[in-house]
């Protein structure tokens, strides 16, 4: 069943228990209430009576002579429907306003068909002299309650439609928007425009639509960086084919002869390296931004992973003159990947050494409120040039005297991997900086 059709079944449902549940304790409350009610009525009106007869010999006349009265009869017309005994304290009935069939009922089956009231007529010295009953049958009182009931089975019909108008109205008004919704995804596509649909709703419909919209924004996104990856991996990948290519064939042909050959074939084993390189970092990216790729987290502090890739880069610094200084403080453990950690301070050190003029710094620290590490790699280097910041990251990227533009995004890979932050930006007295952001897990 769809969302629509489940919420009019359960509205229903609700509409029908509800109405099941107040008709039958209408039906009984309404009942018991009519029958207390009655008794009262009796009990009241008999004593009215038992008063005014107290006064009188109890004999047929003198009682007729009294009910005739005038008072008696405005206490009679309380009750109109019920109906009189008088008798003596000997069980003589001295009156009664019932047919002799209904009296004969009644002395039979008093609390099955009727509801009846008796009080006890008294003389002015407190002896009992007679007994005054009033009678009133069961019929009239469920012919009330009938009545009662078809006026709320009434009212709950009209209430019940009114209802079922209001519960299809909300149905489609709730239903409406996740149809437009659901059409709108059935037509996305990463090819050409898509028009946003304009939901104008403040309810959790609307957040599914703005979730669809980001998530759709970032599929197209992600689909424009792999055609410039591939653009970009193709290119790169082109270059030093093609070194090796015109240079083989230059041997083969006989073109290149004599001291050249070696001068080709140190430039086709250079060029396999490089392609080497670029098809491994590529093989790797591509591991770490994958789902199977997983990260073998361990204690282990910052410092000594540092020192290991500056070690590492060493050779490199001092065969271009550039002096490594490192500043850090943080010899506390915390939970990361050791060989992928490693990777990406060899990935930034190397990176700064290549602009570096003079001196690349790594500095770290503890974050003030202790949630985290920040670590800085920087260069006395010309810097980024404007808005390159935030390009630096993308695959096949590189600056002017770049390598293979992937180092830096398998950086990203592993920090944002770690559940960090990295980010690049211009020294205020020159040079580039990269600021990685660890959180404490």
């Amino acid at each position: 069943m769809k969302i629509g059709a489940k919420l009019l079944s359960t509205y229903f449902l609700l509409i029908i228990s509800i109405f099941l549940i107040t008709s039958l304790t209408f039906h009984f409350i309404a009942q018991r209430y009519l029958i207390h009610e009655t008794k009262q009525q009796l009990h009241k009106e008999a004593s009215v009576v038992s008063q005014l007869l107290g006064k009188t010999v109890l004999s047929s006349l003198m009682v007729k002579e009294q009910l005739v009265n005038r008072k008696a009869l405005v206490v009679s017309e309380r009750l109109l429907s019920s109906e009189m005994i008088i008798w003596n304290k000997n069980e003589e009935i001295i009156y009664t306003d019932l047919k002799d069939a209904t009296l004969a009922e009644f002395r039979l089956e008093p609390k099955e068909k009727f509801v009846s009231e008796t009080v006890a007529i008294t003389s002015k010295n407190g002896k009992t002299k007679g007994y005054v009953t009033l009678v009133e049958r069961l019929d009239e009182i469920k012919e009330i309650n009938l009545l009662m009931r078809r006026s709320q089975l009434i009212s709950l019909i009209i209430s019940a439609l009114i209802a079922v108008g209001l519960g299809v109205f909300f149905e489609k008004s709730l239903t409406r928007p996740i149809r437009r919704l659901t059409e709108h995804m059935k037509q996305f596509s990463l090819k050409g425009e898509n028009k946003e649909l304009e939901l104008k709703s403040m309810d959790e419909v609307g957040e599914l639509a703005d979730s669809f919209y980001a998530l759709s924004r970032r599929l197209k996104q992600y689909d424009v960086d792999q055609k410039v990856f591939f653009q970009n991996a193709s290119h790169e990948l082109k270059t030093p084919l093609m070194a090796i290519q015109g240079n083989a064939e230059g041997i083969l042909d006989g073109v290149v002869t004599g001291e050249d050959v070696n001068a080709s074939l140190n430039i086709i084993i250079a060029e396999s390296q490089r392609l080497k390189r670029i098809v491994e970092g590529i093989t790797y990216l591509a591991k770490l931004e994958s789902v199977e790729e997983s990260f073998v987290f361990r204690g282990e502090s910052l410092d000594v992973i540092v020192g290991e890739a500056v070690e590492s880069v060493r050779s490199l610094a001092e065969q271009r003159g550039i002096e490594l200084v490192v500043d850090s403080c943080v010899m506390e453990p915390v939970l990361v990947d050791c060989e992928k950690m490693r990777r990406a301070f060899i990935n930034l050190l190397g990176n700064a050494i290549r602009y570096a003029k003079f001196k690349v710094a790594v500095t770290s620290e503890v974050l003030k409120d202790n949630t985290g590490i920040v670590v800085e790699v920087s260069d006395d280097g010309k810097g980024f040039a404007k808005g390159e910041e935030t390009k630096v990251f993308q695959r096949f990227y590189s600056g002017d005297a770049g390598g293979s533009g992937i180092g830096l995004a398998i950086t990203k890979a592993i920090i944002e991997g770690h559940g960090g932050v990295i980010t690049a930006y211009n020294r205020e007295l020159g040079g580039a900086v990269f600021r990685i952001k660890l959180m404490r897990k």
